[in-house]
């Protein structure tokens, strides 16, 4: 294979261990997408790995980084294992091409693995606590377990996007890691006129409606915000709760998905264009925020900057990022949290001023590139200049 280089003859960085760019379904995807964009705005040479499983269509190219498509495994619970094991079988094949590698998600084991055999540098975002969550089962459980035991032993740089995971690494395996967040989008432009087309494609009136934008998955509360609400029956005081992220018919996803069109429930597909996702939050009464495993979490972020109310599972993650601005539930009281809603105050103002001072692309990209550059420092919402 050809050896691609940078005008500044800089050796390539690759991304890996997310399902590619151009970014279309989780967070991992959308840090993938921002800090490798401005890593070519910098002129470093980028490769991100892309799954064949999740391609739409198979790229070469997207602005300005090469895409390399692994087919990744049939089954979808090995999805995220087979396709390691050929991202890092590529990497030890022309590892002179990399000066360093990105990984994401400790789940990656094997290919981690092979880029440690094959000599590269290698820097890994541990993720959250993927062994809490409900859908897996018991093997897998323990696999996300022991893996991340031994990327706290045989990893140079550890990455984590929370405080709070970051002190979970260090009491549970006696590793420091480096604190590195998410940053918020640039707002989308959206007139007035195609907003109201937006809400009135989606059969929405503007403030009438309490919004979840999240894959519909159980630790993420997606069917149990959906009962709450029914439970709470505002629908009556003409409130509807919109549900986005419909797209694979799992058992619980199709449970869900069966509650909508009823006492106000709306689920609808997941979609990627900024301009609806801005319009649906700018416009709804309050934001719910269910995810219950992980640190930093973008949706939650994104809801930060535009949303006027936030109803946040109580847990440290959300207390991490809200501070004293969420009103937080307990799963089991989700209903009490809807019935209390209607008191709480506009207060979009304060929620996007915090947001706005602690979470940017430009300076997670710059703690990346530091660590690149073998400078390592965390991050810095304020050190956000080139």
């Amino acid at each position: 294979m050809k050896t691609y280089h940078s005008a500044n003859n800089k050796l390539r960085i690759a991304f890996c261990g997310t399902r590619g760019v151009p970014a279309n379904y989780g967070g991992f995807e959308t840090a993938v997408d921002e800090i490798s964009r401005r890593f070519v705005q910098q002129g470093y040479s980028v490769d991100v790995f892309c799954r064949l499983s999740h391609s739409r269509e198979t790229l070469n190219e997207h602005e300005g980084r090469r895409l390399i498509t692994v087919k990744g495994a049939a089954h979808r619970s090995l999805e995220t294992f087979v396709s390691a094991i050929q991202t890092g079988w590529f990497l030890f094949r022309h590892r002179r091409e990399y000066s360093h590698i990105v990984w994401f998600n400790n789940a990656n084991f094997p290919g981690i693995l092979l880029t440690l055999l094959a000599g590269i540098p290698v820097t890994v975002n541990t993720d959250g606590l993927e062994w809490r969550r409900k859908k897996w089962r018991w093997p897998f459980k323990l696999y996300y377990v022991l893996t991340s035991f031994l990327i706290a032993r045989i990893c140079p740089t550890l990455i984590s996007d929370s405080r709070a995971i970051q002190k979970i690494f260090r009491e549970k395996y006696g590793r420091q890691t480096l604190f590195i967040p998410y940053g918020i989008p640039s707002p989308a432009e959206v007139t007035r006129e195609e907003q109201d087309k937006i809400l009135r494609e989606y059969g929405l009136s503007e403030g009438k409606y309490f919004l979840q934008i999240t894959r519909l998955e159980p630790d993420n509360l997606p069917l149990e915000a959906a009962q709450g609400f029914i439970k709470s029956q505002l629908n009556n005081n003409g409130f509807d709760f919109l549900i986005v992220g419909y797209k694979d018919q799992t058992p619980y996803a199709l449970e869900l998905k069966n509650l909508s069109d009823k006492k106000g429930v709306r689920v609808f597909p997941a979609v990627y264009d900024p301009r609806v996702l801005y319009t649906l939050r700018t416009n709804c009464y309050a934001y719910v925020h269910g995810n219950s495993v992980g640190g930093t979490n973008p949706a939650l972020l994104e809801a930060m900057a535009t949303c006027p109310r936030i109803l946040a599972i109580n847990s440290e993650f959300s207390l991490e990022l809200l501070g004293d601005l969420g009103f937080l539930f307990v799963p089991a009281k989700i209903d009490e949290a809807f019935l209390k809603a209607p008191d709480l105050e506009d207060i979009r103002n304060q929620l996007s001023a915090r947001v706005n001072a602690n979470y940017n692309w430009d300076a997670v990209s710059k703690a990346y590139m530091a660590i690149i550059e073998g400078t390592a420092t965390e991050y810095n919402p304020f050190g956000t200049s080139f």
